[in-house]
């Protein structure tokens, strides 16, 4: 076993609402830690935490310059995966498979009535495979002969991890680009 003791050159960009800002209370704090020669983010906040390494690319280009050009969806993936049940979009999914337009008027409307019924249900649930349990049951239960309803549940991201993303983009970046410019750095 090898033990070393590694000093990284790391730049830390600090976030901290204040009383007045619009929407204070979200997320209070986060620190962006960039490991400038591993390529590696570090983020801790209020939020949550999140951390990615990419691949070191000095020759090319710096990391801060790589984090200062990448957009908010980009640095989602890196991070997070989508964890959260889209219930509208899931419905919206299901009413699509079940040709609501090529029912009749008493069809339609117990097929109505089924998904208000799975919508609020979908709502209550904890995760992707709950949620798809559940639609493959009431599924059944309907006999409404649905395909690929794995496919028909739509994931999204949580606030949480939306909002570490969107600090990134509104109040990093551009502390990012600011440094770059100091430095000389900036396209």
């Amino acid at each position: 076993m090898k033990i070393e003791s590694i000093t990284p050159r790391i730049v830390r960009i600090a976030y901290h609402q204040e009383k007045g800002d619009k929407d204070y209370g979200s997320c209070m704090w986060a620190y962006f830690d960039f490991d400038l020669d591993r390529y590696m983010l570090n983020v801790q906040s209020d939020c949550g935490n999140a951390a990615y390494r990419w691949n070191e690319t000095p020759d090319d280009e710096s990391f801060l310059h790589l984090m200062g050009r990448i957009n908010e969806d980009y640095l989602m993936w890196k991070f997070f995966q989508p964890e959260q049940i889209n219930v509208e979009a899931t419905v919206k999914n299901i009413r699509e498979a079940m040709n609501l337009d090529e029912m009749d008027e008493d069809e339609r409307e117990d097929a109505e009535s089924y998904l208000d019924e799975i919508e609020n249900q979908i709502d209550c649930c904890d995760s992707e495979a709950e949620a798809y349990r559940l639609i493959c049951e009431w599924n059944d239960e309907h006999d409404l002969e649905l395909d690929d309803l794995f496919e028909i549940t739509v994931k999204d991201f949580d606030y949480s991890q939306k909002k570490i993303c969107r600090i990134f983009k509104e109040f990093i970046q551009p502390e990012i680009r600011k440094t770059l410019r100091a430095t000389g750095e900036a396209d």
